[in-house]
């Protein structure tokens, strides 16, 4: 098998941020009672996307990176979740300028891919 090129390493990694990006957006305009998802929540909700597309792509260095560049941010208030039936801790949500970069995307290409 051959070894991803650098442009495939890029693509890639631009993809999975957008899937990240995505899955945020759509769990805050869902409106569950307490706002972001924990990590294991988004690995769960990307498990099709991992296996198609990332190719070694951590999501923690993923999520890290976004953070880095403030088109995620985090909430570190544990609070009983009435929905997941548990206590939840720290969780992401995606920030005005993570959505920003969300919908000018959509825009370029005319979908989020």
């Amino acid at each position: 098998m051959n070894s991803p090129t650098p442009e495939d390493q890029a693509f890639n990694l631009h993809e999975t941020f957008l899937e990240i990006l995505r899955r945020l957006n759509q769990a805050e305009e869902e409106g569950i009672e307490l706002s972001g998802m924990e990590e294991r929540e988004i690995q769960r909700t990307m498990s099709r996307h991992w296996t198609s597309y990332a190719r070694g792509i951590p999501l923690d260095r993923a999520v890290a990176l976004l953070m880095e560049n403030g088109l995620v941010g985090s909430v570190d208030d544990p609070a009983y979740s009435w929905v997941r039936s548990r206590t939840i801790g720290t969780r992401f949500v995606i920030t005005a300028l993570g959505k920003a970069y969300l919908l000018r995307q959509l825009e370029e290409t005319g979908r989020i891919r």
